[in-house]
């Protein structure tokens, strides 16, 4: 599939959200109930066959914890004719052919006439909607002309599509957390000392500050959640996947005095290019292990480049969570990462 289509598809779906009042009457009330890791896969028949095979497998896409592998998203697959007997779910993936069978009038529903056209013209095949059909529920709508197609567009942009759903489960997570209250002396505190600081929620708690170090961290007592800032002096203009061994330096110098001794394996870890709420970083996904006692986890490590102070800063996500599953703590903790800012 070429890079055109993709970019026009994610282009829609900021226009998308123009319509999310015109499908079932809006947004009602009740708001959606279950996990974030779940999705309903609404299709035709119901049966994982052809395209619906490719989709699942795309949705059900395996996490490597080092420990164990997790599945990203769970998803149970339900028949069109059901789509109105469904308790609304937080995460529903819409899958079918336009304009054809009942997946095809529900699919109209939410994406409107235009949208439709969109479709049969070939420019767009993937569409968001929150809050739709209910308060709190995201629907990805995936829909081409043909089985060729969906299976396709399945194959080719799953990521893109598990990607537009945990922005979503993370925009959630952090609204819901942070309406039950915020720590805004904390917040304020942390600018005032530190030049940065994030949106947090009253549920985290300062944990430690080291000037000498110099670094900070914030915790979630139950399962452990551990959210750390650190920083450094930075000589050259910006941070890239050119720069992973100096980067790994810094976080294994960061973490064994931070965090009483925690190590790492260099060959367990991998880089990436992310995105940090409104900043360009680099990721780091791992697993970090005490040198003192049988204690270890996973951890999600964002390096951005501040330019005007000279500055690498290190946001990092650990858990510790023994017999847990590991994506959905993080999960929760890169929500709240995600507001950092200087």
């Amino acid at each position: 599939m070429s890079r055109s289509f993709v970019r026009l598809a994610l282009e829609f779906l900021t226009a998308a959200f123009v319509l999310s009042c015109t499908s079932q009457g809006g947004p009602f009330n009740v708001p959606a109930a279950g996990s974030y890791s779940g999705i309903v896969l609404v299709t035709e028949t119901g049966a994982i066959d052809g395209p619906t095979t490719a989709m699942v497998n795309a949705l059900q896409h395996e996490l490597d914890f080092y420990t164990k592998n997790e599945l990203q998203f769970r998803v149970r697959v339900v028949p069109a004719a059901q789509f109105d007997k469904e308790i609304p779910i937080k995460n529903m993936v819409i899958f079918g052919i336009v304009n054809q069978g009942g997946v095809g009038s529900i699919i109209e529903q939410f994406i409107g006439s235009s949208g439709v056209r969109g479709v049969l013209e070939g420019k767009y095949s993937v569409f968001k909607k929150m809050d739709s059909p209910v308060n709190g529920q995201l629907t990805v709508i995936v829909t081409a002309v043909s089985n060729d197609i969906l299976a396709r567009i399945a194959s080719e942009q799953g990521a893109v599509i598990r990607n537009i759903i945990e922005d979503g489960n993370r925009e959630r997570i952090r609204e819901s957390m942070l309406k039950e209250g915020e720590n805004v002396p904390l917040e304020r505190d942390l600018k005032d000392r530190y030049g940065f600081t994030f949106s947090i929620p009253k549920v985290y708690a300062l944990e430690e500050q080291m000037p000498e170090l110099p670094g900070i961290s914030l915790i979630h007592p139950e399962p452990p959640r551990v959210i750390s800032v650190s920083w450094r002096s930075l000589d050259h203009e910006g941070v890239s996947l050119a720069d992973s061994n100096e980067l790994y330096k810094l976080r294994a110098d960061v973490s064994f005095k931070l965090f009483d001794k925690y190590v790492m394996n260099r060959d367990l870890v991998r880089f990436s290019n992310a995105q940090l709420g409104s900043y360009p970083a680099v990721r780091m996904d791992g697993y970090w292990e005490s040198s003192i006692e049988p204690a270890g986890g996973s951890f999600v490590s964002f390096f951005v480049a501040d330019r005007v102070k000279s500055r690498v800063w290190l946001v990092d996500c650990l858990v510790y969570a023994p017999g847990q599953n590991k994506n959905e703590l993080l999960r929760e903790a890169i929500a709240i990462a995600e507001t950092f800012s200087l």
